[in-house]
Formats: C-alpha cells, structure tokens, sequence
C-alpha cells in the first residue's frame, strides 16, 4: 500500500503504514478495530514489499538517462502489489464509520494502478515528457486524496515521518485551496511541456558550447516562464495561499526576464552570456525568497526538489539563526558550489562566467560565514560550530583559487578550487556531529540512504 509519487518529488515517501497504536484511532463502532488492524497487518506487509520492488531506483537521479529504464523494470511488479492491495481492501469487512474512507482510498488505489501502467508504458518507451506528465497527475491524486479522507482515517494510515508529513500539507485543504493548486500545477505542467524539447536537447553530447547553442536555437527558450507567468497573474487566490502567489508573481518576473536573456544568449551564440544567466536563474534573490518562503504546498509543486528547506527547529537562540543562515546559504551556492563549467563550456568561455558570476559566489560564502561567526552556540554544539566557521573558511579559500586562477588563465586551478570546494563540503559532513545533523541543521543534513548525498560524498 505504498503510494508512488511525482518521479520529481520521492518514489517511496508515502509508505501508507498502520502503526500499532493506529488500533486506538477506532470508533466505538463493533468491528472497527477489528478492521484497523486487518489493515494494519496488511499495510506491514505491503510496506515490506513494497521497499524491495522499488530498491533499484531508490539511489537512481531520476534526471539520470538509466532511470526510465529501471523504473520499467520494476513497475510490473508495481503493479501486481498494488492490484493485490486493492483485492485484500475489498476482502474487509467495513464498518460503516469507515465506509466512505474505504471508498475513496480503493478508488484512489485503482487510479494509481491506472497510472502505474501508463507510467509503464512511457518508461518501456524511454518517453520522458509523458513519464514526467504522469508524475503530475500522480502529485495530483494524492492531494485529492490526503484532503478526501477523514482526519481519524488519515491518521491512522500515515505513520512514516514522511507520510505524516504530506498529510499535514495537504490534509487540510478547502475546495478553494485544492483548485487553487490544481491551477498551480497546471501552470507548471504547462512550464515542464514547453520546457521539454529545451530538455531534450541539453542532454544530448556536443563537441563544445556554441553548437550546444546553435542546436538550441528554435527550442523555445525564452516562453517556458513566460507561459507559466500569464496562466497565474489573472488568478485569485484563496486567502491562504495570498502570500504564496504574491511569492510566486515575483519570482516569475525575474524568470522570465532571466529566460528571455538566456533566450537572447542562444540567438547570439553567446556562451558566456548563456551560462552567466541560467547561473542567475537559479540564485537570484526572488527565487531564493521563493524557495524559502513558498509554503510547503506550493513549494512542493513550485520547486519540488527543495527538500532542504523543509526541516524545521526550534526558536533556539543559536539553531533558529543558524539552520535560517544555512537553508539561504543551501539556495544561494548548494552543497557543491556553482558548476562554472556546465553545458560543456570552453576553456576561453569559463574564465570569463567565473570573471562575472564568481565574485557574487564568493560574497555569499562569506557573509554566510559572518552570520555564523556571530552566533554563540550552547556548550553542546561548540565544537561543531567551530567545524562550521572551518568549512566556511576553507571554501572562501577555494573559491577565491577558482577566481584567482580564471584570471590568470590556469584551467588546472579552477578545477582544483572546484574540487576543494566538494571536499571541504565532504569533509565537513563527515564530522559534524548526528546530533546537530538531527537537530535540523539542513546543509549537512540527509538520511543515511539519501542518494544525492551519497552521490555527493561517496565515502560519507
């Protein structure tokens, strides 16, 4: 009874898992215990299962070319689980407290099984446009269905910490709010169909930059956010999201003026101007204060790889500045620092984007680390925030090798600042304390198995 979602978001976040005590969330309805823990049992099961269907992508990028392929390995059996699901739920006896929570989850199993099979098909096909597609509908159902079903029913079949998660994000929802995101998610459907053939050609190989360009040119850069933009600027939102709209207004007009110039950039064949502008795209302060300041249901339709800016801790006088500190830092430079390098850049070319975008770079890390020099920490995380102000020192160092050497036209610096500035990263990681790690601080932050921090850090 695991619940497959967006190929951008999490493949196996929403284990729907009955804890034990999930018995005491029962009506005093005869048999409705009874039926709790049939499904208890069955959801145990099923969560088992389902780990081992989905273990060959769990580590797997789903932006990698291998993905399609493993996800149409492991979808037959996808599939079979959950029809096999769907026969065991129809197998109970319902209570009729439950009766309409029963309904509705069977009819949103039956759907997802539908999608599954779609899903399927676009991934035996390597159709990566359809696959992503699906992947909205899926976000979609299972909005629909977290606000469809009773808060006692809910709560009884979203146990895992990310389970419980997307019920409090998405349980809660007025009509109004539900199609309100639906709009949004259009909306960003809209950005990732017109966005596609953009796509399609970046991940193609070529020999250097400018005929990477030439290749681009007549792929539509330029109108992905302008068309996301005009679909949202006439809406009205519910008051809830009102602050998210005005969020999301803004950081669509840097978008698009930062598109229509990486537009202007293919038409010139100018690489620099090209890799200068998607740089900017993705660090400018709007999108930035989006990413921050998006509330977790728009957020998660909006930007649904910011997982690091969902932890939260306490108002603590040192962790409440430190962890909002390093979420701004995590948006900004991420865990590796700007790819200089991207689209296959020439040598000529990179030394000119590192003349222009790095200085900002370099200014970030250390007003980063000025904040952090200004917070006392409790005699507990002393000695980790001392490691912080050491890993903050030693990318100002590598960042400053990366511009010193671009200046001086030594390509073999850039890259040793490059790769002195994963491993300070690495490093750090490395020794930072669990406990600080679990206290939310979310730049060193991420589970055991999170495969983008395995993917970073190898040995971590």
């Amino acid at each position: 009874m695991r619940v497959q979602t967006s190929r951008f978001k999490w493949w196996l976040v929403m284990g729907l898992m009955l804890a034990a005590a999930a018995v005491a969330c029962g009506s005093d309805e005869p048999g409705a215990d009874e039926y709790l823990a049939s499904l208890h049992t069955l959801a145990e099961q099923s969560d088992q299962r389902d780990e081992e269907i989905f273990a060959p992508i769990t580590e797997t990028s789903p932006a990698s070319l291998e993905f399609l392929g493993l996800l149409a390995d492991v979808l037959p059996l996808a599939i079979e689980a959950t029809r096999s699901d769907i026969a065991n739920l129809g197998s109970l006896d319902v209570p009729d407290d439950y009766a309409e929570d029963h309904a509705t989850f069977l009819t949103f199993l039956n759907a997802s099984a539908d999608i599954q099979q779609r899903q399927l098909d676009a991934a035996a096909a390597r159709d990566d446009l359809t696959s992503r597609d699906l992947g909205v509908e899926v976000a979609s159902l299972q909005r629909n269905l977290l606000a469809g079903i009773s808060q006692t029913f809910r709560d009884a079949i979203l146990v895992s910490e990310d389970a419980i998660s997307a019920g409090a994000v998405f349980g809660d929802l007025a009509d109004d709010e539900s199609a309100y995101l639906n709009t949004v998610e259009r909306a960003y459907e809209e950005f990732r169909s017109r966005n596609a053939v953009f796509g399609e050609t970046l991940r193609q190989q070529f020999s250097d930059s400018r005929a990477l360009l030439q290749a681009l040119q007549g792929a539509g850069a330029g109108t992905a956010f302008e068309a996301v933009q005009a679909m949202l600027l006439p809406v009205e939102p519910p008051e809830r999201f009102a602050a998210d709209h005005q969020l999301l207004l803004t950081y669509l007009a840097e978008a698009v003026r930062l598109d229509r110039e990486i537009g202007k950039a293919i038409d010139e064949v100018d690489p620099v101007h090209f890799v200068v502008s998607n740089l900017e795209l993705g660090s400018n302060d709007a999108s930035v204060d989006a990413i921050l300041g998006l509330s977790p249901p728009v957020r998660e339709i909006a930007f649904p790889g910011a997982a690091f800016v969902n932890p939260t801790v306490s108002d603590d006088a040192y962790l409440g500045p430190a962890n909002q500190a390093l979420k701004r830092f995590s948006a900004e430079f991420g865990r590796l620092g700007p790819n200089y390098l991207a689209f296959n850049i020439g040598r000529e070319y990179a030394f000119e984007v590192i003349a222009r975008s790095g200085p900002g770079y370099l200014e970030t890390v250390q007003s980063t680390l000025a904040t952090m020099q200004s917070l006392t920490p409790s005699a507990e995380f002393t000695p980790d925030h001392a490691l912080i102000l050491e890993y903050f020192d030693d990318l100002i160092e590598a960042q400053t090798t990366v511009l010193d050497s671009a200046a001086g036209g030594d390509m073999l610096g850039v890259n040793g600042g490059i790769l002195e500035t994963q491993t300070a990263f690495c490093d750090a990681v490395t020794r930072i304390s669990a406990e600080l790690k679990a206290a939310g601080l979310v730049l060193f932050q991420g589970p055991p198995d999170d495969p983008e921090l395995k993917r970073t850090c190898p040995t971590s």
